[in-house]
Parts: structure tokens; C-alpha cells; sequence
């Protein structure tokens, strides 16, 4: 894959002029490890002023929005069936989505029949027995699958059979079926994958009728694709949901993104057009939009970045951001991985168990808002303090992700103009206690409290926030996140 790397911006916009005076102002971008040696920050704590328009609803964050993404290696493989999987779903959330596919499922081989696999099956081979060992794990935890079919070497009477095993395996936890992934490596036109799209469509209904069908899992840079494939689809659409990839960063081609990269301004603007493309091709056929392969940076991610504290803020943020403006669910990769733990995996493999990466606790924090519909908001500093509301009946949360380096920037005091009385608020926390700051790996809280072996995380902790009817202030320090409940 290839994907340009944005320059992102990654700044300050609230430094008072006690921090002027001892010359922090110059510093608008750190790199990535600068927390680890840089001194205590004695700015004091700047103000900013934002407002919720609670009578303004948008789009539904909706359950089980955050999934994983596995390559189908892993499935074949069979690594996740002796861990314990299942907790680590069940703590994420009662529902959820699992999306099997990925470059390893252009190498993966289907049978039911035992035949002996292709030289290209270069990533194992998938049975009966393997999705039984899934649809153990999935149902366990009330999640669904999404079952990617290789498309890469094209076997329509094949895919047919391995939706039909994937149909009395799975039941309703079957959400659908993926035609093939990231088709733009190996389709020169998107009318030459249409074509066979539609092939593979009418042997699967035909073997399993009513499935659903998910397309065209363009790769994050093929945006594109989408409307295309929306245009050959309209009139007569096969798919069940648009299905898209999206990366905010690269790490192709021996690129080296930061912590800086990918919590900028640019990161944002290009998940943003990504989303919008995603949601366009979707409104041409009335279905809904996902990311079904995302997470912060293309080709495995990058060490210090992926697998930092910076992936928790970030992600939270992103999940919030793309569900915003209508995107339904986002499932991150690379799940748990066959081929061991890459700088973005969320869950690692150990010996008998998983060990929950930064980013599982961004995923968490998502959860933890909750559902309900965006309440629109105006903040004047979205650049740096990231707001988001969500109202659910009486409830108001408020979300406010600073995505700050605290090596160079002091808290935020946030006013906060509800505009609705309320009676009480609490405020839980994503921070961490580590002075390596954005780049810590350890030390990561969410309300206090860790994810720890077998996945227990106790219930989060939460401390009160004064309301004063329709307003309240917050403090939030620089490299932290807010999850704030309104009552």
C-alpha cells in the first residue's frame, strides 16, 4: 500500500503569557518521544468557553460502534481460540462487530472438503471447524462477523460455500459477507471488479439466500471507488452496507509518522473526507456507512505512535468524529494477530491470555459515552480540545479529548454553556501517570482503573463536576480526555 503522509499541524492556541514569558509559545510541534524529557510544565491554565446545543440533534452514536478488525490469517491460524477472547469483547461492550479479512485474506484458503490448499494460500487455510471456533467466541460475547470471501482469486461456487457454512455456523450473529478486500490492488477498473462483485453475488445468494453483502472495501487512498461502485449499484443494490478502509497515516514505504501527525488538524480533514466519501456512496443507496478496516496508521503502524498513550486520545476522538457525521460502526485492526503483536494491534497475544494495548482503552472510553444522538456544539478550539456531545433522553454527555503535549502545554479550564438546566454532573478521566506523557505504553487509566489479566476492569470511578444550571466548568489537563455525565 501506499498513502501520503499529511503535514499535520500540532499546536497550542490557549498558552497564557506566563508560558510566553518562559519561551514555551515556540514550540508548535513536538516529536513524538519529547515527553520523555521535557521539564514540568508551569504555564498556567488557560480558558476556553464551549456550547452545547442540546436541542440541535444529529446523528446516533450507536451501540457496539467500536469493533476489531482480524486478518483471516488469524482465523486460520486458530490463535484466538485458546485465549480469552470472549472477555476482552464482553468488557469492550455487550455488542459489537468482528470483520475477518484484511491482505491475509487474499492468501487464505476456503474448504469444506478437506482438498489441499493452493500454493498461493499462503495464510492457512479456513474450515467448518475454524468458523465453529469463531462463532464460539462471537456468540459468547453477543457480538457479529463480518466473513470476507477471496476475491483476489476469483471462485464464485467457492465463496457460495463458505457463506452458506458461515450462514448455519453463525446464525444471526452473521452480520455479512465481504466481496473480497481492498480490490483496487488487483482490479484495474472498478467496472472490472463489478463484474465480478456481481458474479460472486449471485452464486452466494444462491447458495445462501438473504445473507447480507457488504462492498467495496476500497484501501484507505481509493476513496473514489466508492462512488463508482455506488453509481454501478444504484437502482438495484446488492450491498447491505458500504464498507470502507480508513488510515490517517502511513508507515509504507519506510515512512515514519508521529504522535504529532497523527493527532493534528490534517489527520482530521482527511478522515473526515474519508467518512464523507464513505456516507455519500452509502445515501446513493439507502444503507448504512462503516469503516470495517481502520486504525492510526497504514502498514502495521508505527512503534511510539500505534502502540502509545497519543492511539487512546486519538482514538477516542476518531470514533467520535466519523460516528458524528454518520458512520455506524468502525472496526480496528489488526484485532489479535496471527503473526504475533504489530506496533497497532489492540489485544497482544500471550501465553493464555491478551494484554489490552493504548488504544483498547480509547475504544473503551468510546464505549463509555455510551448512545444517544450528537448534540451540535460550537468550540472554538477544536484544534486542540476536541468536544463532542451526545444526549440520550434527560442525559447530556459532553466529551472533551485534549490532545495536547503536556511536555509543553498546561491544563484547559473549559466553560461549559449547556444550554439546558441540569442537576448533576460526573466526570470520568483517560489519562495517564506516566512522564513519558503522549508516548507512554504504561500507567494508562480510564476512571482510574486498568484493564487487567482475563480483562478485568472494575466499574470506572468518577468524581463530580458543580453544575450551575445550564453551565459547568472542567478542568482538563493537556494529553488527557473527559467523558462528563449531565443529569
Amino acid at each position: 500500500m501506499t498513502h501520503p503522509l499529511p503535514s499535520h499541524n500540532f499546536r497550542r492556541t490557549h498558552l497564557t503569557a506566563l508560558a510566553l514569558a518562559i519561551g514555551i509559545a515556540g514550540a508548535t510541534m513536538s516529536p513524538a518521544g519529547a515527553a520523555t524529557t521535557a521539564p514540568a510544565v508551569t504555564a498556567q491554565a488557560a480558558a476556553l468557553s464551549i456550547t452545547v446545543h442540546p436541542d440541535r440533534l444529529g446523528n446516533e452514536l450507536h451501540p457496539g460502534f467500536v469493533g476489531l478488525s482480524f486478518g483471516a490469517a488469524t482465523i486460520a491460524g486458530d490463535d484466538y481460540a485458546s485465549t480469552d477472547l470472549v472477555d476482552y469483547l464482553r468488557t469492550l461492550g455487550r455488542t459489537g462487530v468482528i470483520r475477518v479479512g484484511g491482505n491475509s485474506g487474499d492468501a487464505t484458503f476456503w474448504t469444506s472438503t478437506g482438498e489441499t490448499a493452493p500454493s498461493w494460500a499462503t495464510s492457512g487455510t479456513i474450515t467448518p471447524d475454524k468458523l465453529r471456533h469463531l462463532a464460539a467466541v462471537v456468540k459468547g460475547a453477543g457480538w457479529k462477523v463480518i466473513l470476507a470471501v477471496n476475491l483476489k482469486h476469483p471462485d464464485p461456487g467457492r465463496a457460495a460455500d463458505e457463506a452458506k457454512y458461515a450462514r448455519e455456523i453463525f446464525g444471526s450473529s452473521l452480520q455479512a459477507i465481504e466481496i473480497g478486500n481492498e480490490p483496487n490492488f488487483y482490479y484495474d477498473s472498478v467496472d472490472a471488479y463489478y463484474a465480478d462483485f456481481e458474479s460472486y453475488v449471485a452464486a452466494i445468494e444462491q447458495a445462501a439466500p438473504g445473507v447480507g453483502i457488504t462492498g467495496p472495501d476500497a484501501e484507505t487512498n481509493h476513496s473514489s471507488w466508492l462512488g463508482s461502485f455506488a453509481a454501478l449499484e444504484a437502482g438495484h443494490p446488492d450491498v447491505t452496507e458500504i464498507s470502507d478502509h480508513t488510515y490517517p497515516a502511513s508507515a509504507c514505504g519506510g515512512s515514519t509518522p508521529t504522535v504529532a501527525d497523527l493527532l493534528g488538524t490534517d489527520a482530521v480533514q482527511y478522515e473526515t473526507a474519508n467518512a464523507q466519501a464513505a456516507l455519500s456512496a452509502a445515501a446513493q443507496l439507502d444503507v448504512p456507512a462503516a469503516m470495517t478496516e481502520t486504525n492510526s496508521v497504514v502498514c502495521a503502524g508505527t512503534a511510539g505512535v500505534s502502540d502509545a498513550y497519543a492511539s487512546a486520545l486519538w482514538a477516542l476522538d476518531y470514533s467520535l468524529l466519523i460516528a458524528q457525521q454518520g458512520i455506524v460502526n468502525a472496526d480496528f485492526m489488526d484485532g489479535t494477530n496471527a503473526a504475533g503483536c504489530d506496533p497497532y494491534t489492540p489485544l497482544c497475544p500471550t501465553t493464555g491470555d491478551l494484554t489490552a494495548r493504548p488504544i483498547y482503552y480509547g475504544m473503551l472510553a468510546t464505549e463509555l459515552v455510551g448512545t444517544g444522538r450528537f448534540a451540535a456544539i460550537d468550540d472554538p478550539d477544536q484544534a486542540d480540545v476536541r468536544a463532542y456531545a451526545v444526549k440520550q433522553g434527560h442525559r447530556l454527555t459532553v466529551v472533551l479529548d485534549d490532545v495536547e503535549d503536556p511536555a509543553v502545554n498546561g491544563p484547559t479550564t473549559v466553560s461549559l454553556n449547556l444550554g439546558a438546566a441540569f442537576r448533576s454532573g460526573r466526570v470520568t478521566r483517560l489519562t495517564t501517570s506516566s512522564a513519558a506523557g503522549l508516548s507512554a505504553t504504561t500507567d494508562i487509566t480510564l476512571g482510574g482503573e486498568q484493564v487487567g489479566p482475563h480483562a478485568a476492569f472494575a466499574p470506572p470511578k468518577s468524581t463530580s463536576v458543580c453544575v450551575h444550571g445550564r453551565t459547568a466548568t472542567v478542568t482538563v489537563p493537556a494529553g488527557s480526555a473527559a467523558i462528563i455525565q449531565f443529569d
